[in-house]
């Protein structure tokens, strides 16, 4: 059941409305809304995961409506928003949502119908197709780690394709970031193809949920490690998720289970609290709504993250968590690998000043400039530049107080040396610990 695990962020909800839909608005009459709210309860009593909450969320509606206060609210959209907004008000969960949308209403009214199902299918593959099914970024930063970057969880039945061929594409890294901190959610199953790279012959359901089906029947599941998926695994490299509090749903979900599991470190925001799956009913005059209908539990803890989020185990803004868990893997895979003659502390000082940009007084600045054999360190327009034998002039780019990059090189890196507060000369410093001593004329 593919709706069963669709997992949606609410403001697509409330204010992802298209121009066709605009047009097609109407007046809304007091008896019209009344039918609305009608059906949206019935819904609630049929479907709600949490019937105890039923009876309030009827009670506030209801209310509203005989105040008056829906009374002048004559437009749809206006309308939705205000409901999902009285929704999420009274229950606190966050995936609620109304939706003036006729032209869907319409499709599901007519479902049956095989050519008006083809119709959206081939409808959402393109869409799909245009976004690249949520696959936004794949690169691979210093030091050989691996950086993922997708902003929604697509169904694996039309995006595993583009999943695999990602996930091959940096399967030899030493450490992987996937950056969740966009992404609102979507399919689980996504998460559970995904998930099941990094790992080999682990027995352990990722996710226990249950539903409710019509006329309130419970049906249990598991949702379990794929015993197979395309290419290489990726079952020893370090995991790093990045969150923000925007994260959402799926999202969570992911990270949730994968950070219980002890098999990755989440670094960011706590994330925003959804953990129910949703489905999307029909309402009169073309609206909808997306009821919370299911539960989702870890297996481990025997809980999930609603209204509380999921706590990262590394805290840092949102902003500064691509360089934060960046500089973790570096740090980790240069403890494991000590003896490597590719030393990776040699990213670190790019990595940190990514992270915050080195500033160096100009009077330091021009303390380093002078003869250095071939080579000629001079201060210029608040820079300083690295001549080499009257030919090449390089500008060197501040890394730390006294370390220096070379624009357009990485071969070596440029090192003052001092002694008693006095420039004695510099080190040229190579990624496989070399070094090379300039004596200052």
């Amino acid at each position: 059941m593919k709706h069963l695990l669709t997992l949606v962020f609410i403001s697509f909800s409330i204010v992802a409305f298209s121009q066709k839909d605009i047009k097609q608005e109407f007046n809304l009459t007091e008896i019209s809304q009344k039918q609305i709210i009608d059906s949206l309860t019935k819904e609630l009593e049929e479907f709600y995961i949490r019937p105890n909450a039923i009876g309030e969320i009827k009670k506030k509606l209801n209310e509203n409506y005989k105040k008056g206060l829906y009374k002048n609210i004559i437009k749809p959209n206006e309308f939705a928003s205000k409901l999902s907004a009285d929704l999420i008000e009274v229950s606190k969960d966050l995936h609620f949502g109304v939706r003036y949308d006729p032209e869907w209403t319409e499709n599901q009214r007519k479902k049956e119908n095989k050519e008006v199902q083809k119709k959206i299918k081939a409808e959402e593959l393109a869409d799909a197709k245009k976004k690249n099914f949520g696959f936004q970024q794949a690169r691979i930063l210093e030091g050989n780690i691996g950086y993922l970057k997708f902003d929604y969880f697509e169904d694996p039945a039309i995006g595993s394709e583009t999943a695999a061929s990602t996930m091959q594409f940096l399967s030899n890294t030493d450490a992987l970031i996937i950056d969740l901190r966009q992404n609102n959610g979507g399919a689980m199953e996504m998460g559970q193809f995904l998930s099941s790279y990094f790992y080999s012959g682990k027995e352990l359901p990722l996710y226990k949920y249950y539903y409710y089906e019509k006329n309130r029947k419970k049906t249990e599941r598991e949702m379990w490690l794929l015993p197979s998926v395309p290419g290489k695994r990726m079952e020893d490299v370090d995991i790093y998720i990045l969150t923000s509090n925007t994260t959402f749903s799926a999202a969570e979900w992911m990270s949730y289970s994968l950070q219980n599991l002890k098999r990755v470190t989440i670094v960011g925001e706590k994330t925003a609290g959804g953990a129910h799956p949703i489905d999307r009913k029909i309402l009169p005059n073309g609206f909808s709504v997306n009821i919370p209908f299911g539960e989702v539990k870890d297996p481990i803890t025997n809980t999930d993250f609603e209204g509380k989020g999921v706590m990262p185990d590394v805290l840092c803004k949102s902003e500064e968590a691509i360089n934060t868990s960046h500089l973790l893997a570096l740090q980790k895979l240069s403890l494991k690998n000590k003896d490597s003659v590719n030393n990776l502390a040699w990213f670190i000082p790019i990595v940190k000043n990514r992270q915050k940009t080195a500033s160096i007084a100009d009077e330091i600045l021009k303390s380093y400039q002078g003869k250095y054999g071939k080579v000629e360190l001079k201060f210029e327009n608040n820079n300083l530049y690295y001549k080499w034998n009257n030919m090449a002039t390089l500008l060197l780019i501040p890394l730390e107080q006294d370390l220096f990059l070379l624009d357009g090189i990485d071969d070596f890196r440029i090192k003052i040396v001092s002694k008693n507060n006095s420039v004695t000369g510099f080190k040229r410093i190579y990624q496989d610990g070399q070094e090379k001593f300039y004596k200052k004329e």
